[in-house]
């Protein structure tokens, strides 16, 4: 009789084992999740500083062209990049910035006089 009782008996709940599987699991999940998404927002930050240096460079020539002299550098306050551009004018042939991407970018936008913007 108590061998029937406790075959009809419902079992409710977890175990412990099916509990620790799920979160080996979840980890699993977040170890292969959690750099790809950090991949991600670093190279919008990137692109981001990028498209910005593009619109100012594409100004620093027009300004350039205009008046001879790169005075449009020290106007420069990007918010998808972290510093303003310092700029280097060497005499009449050359107009060059770099400047770095903000947050959780890492890389350096390189501007050049023909207006090419560019990523290492």
């Amino acid at each position: 009789m108590k061998k029937q009782q406790m075959m009809t008996h419902n079992q409710k709940g977890f175990t412990l084992i099916e509990l620790m599987i799920v979160v080996a699991i979840i980890g699993i999940l977040a170890a292969i999740a959690l750099p790809a998404y950090q991949d991600y927002t670093r190279q919008s930050a990137n692109n981001a500083c990028l498209a910005e240096a593009k619109a100012y460079m594409n100004s620093a020539i027009v300004s350039w062209s205009q008046t001879g002299t790169a005075s449009a550098f020290s106007a420069m306050t990007p918010s998808a990049c972290d510093s303003a551009a310092p700029g280097t004018y060497d005499g009449a042939t050359d107009l060059v910035f770099t400047v770095a991407a903000s947050g959780p970018g890492d890389q350096n936008t390189t501007c050049t006089p023909s207006g090419t913007c560019s990523l290492p």
